[in-house]
């Protein structure tokens, strides 16, 4: 099996198009997805995103889906419509094409707006279930995603393990609450505070670092997943530490090559 992400889903996409989608199991959950190129390249890459989509709907059933985007062409329009009603399309005007801290500052400002159900499940074109097991994950927090602070005699001194470990947000699952609150905030102060281009505007410092660090009403309201239960949810290479098991997702290119190398997936 190829240890390259790409090569894989580009493998598995004719297959997943053909493949009937399982039925609703989850009405409380949007899936959602960011896709924001330039124009040469929107559709060109959004072959990956529609895989990360089927991926999803493979393990978890058909979720109703939101795919937020710099600018909507009509390839990507008839992915929704062969896929209606459960795809929908956002244009969000703050996305600039390859620009990742836009998509940071969109998603701290309007996240909650994408979405009507209790969880939203982020996925990108690099990160998506792997496996079935949603369920486990839904009702215990209000945000869980992959740890992202690695377990070091320096970070424990600086007190950022286990308090600040969880969790990467290229795949991971948060409820409304948090996202409004998080959205409440940003308006109100960070916007302002934070340079968007700065490593704590990133969404997931800023949802998992800057808020419960700053604002005490968020810190003790939110309920963020412990460590365990953030790497059963999914895995990033960027923490490193062993994996004994295939996580329910994943989120990068390292996190995939990792599996296949220890052969969790085949």
């Amino acid at each position: 099996m190829t240890a390259d992400l790409t090569a894989w889903q580009q493998e598995r996409i004719g297959g997943l198009r053909e493949t009937p989608v399982a039925p609703p199991r989850f009405p409380s959950v949007t899936l959602l997805a960011y896709h924001f190129w330039d124009e040469a390249r929107q559709d060109a890459q959004f072959e990956r995103v529609e895989g990360a989509v089927l991926e999803s709907w493979r393990h978890c059933g058909r979720l109703r889906t939101c795919l937020v985007l710099n600018r909507v062409t009509r390839h990507i329009e008839r992915f929704a419509e062969r896929h209606s009603p459960w795809v929908t399309l956002r244009e969000s005007p703050c996305l600039v094409p390859g620009d990742v801290p836009s998509m940071s500052v969109d998603c701290n400002a309007n996240l909650h707006r994408y979405f009507d159900t209790e969880h939203v499940l982020v996925i990108q074109n690099d990160g998506f279930p792997l496996r079935p097991g949603l369920e486990a994950f839904l009702g215990t927090c209000d945000y869980v995603g992959a740890p992202f602070v690695r377990r070091t005699t320096g970070n424990r001194l600086l007190g950022l393990w286990p308090r600040f470990a969880v969790g990467n947000g290229g795949f991971s699952l948060r409820t409304r609450r948090i996202c409004e609150q998080a959205a409440y905030y940003w308006g109100r102060r960070y916007c302002r505070l934070l340079r968007h281009d700065s490593r704590f505007a990133r969404e997931d410092a800023y949802y998992c670092f800057v808020l419960p660090l700053l604002e005490r009403a968020y810190r003790r309201s939110m309920r963020f997943a412990p460590w365990e239960e953030a790497a059963r949810f999914s895995y990033d290479s960027l923490y490193g530490g062993d994996v004994a098991a295939l996580p329910f997702g994943f989120h990068g290119q390292g996190a995939f090559r990792t599996f296949v190398e220890r052969g969790l997936l085949t």
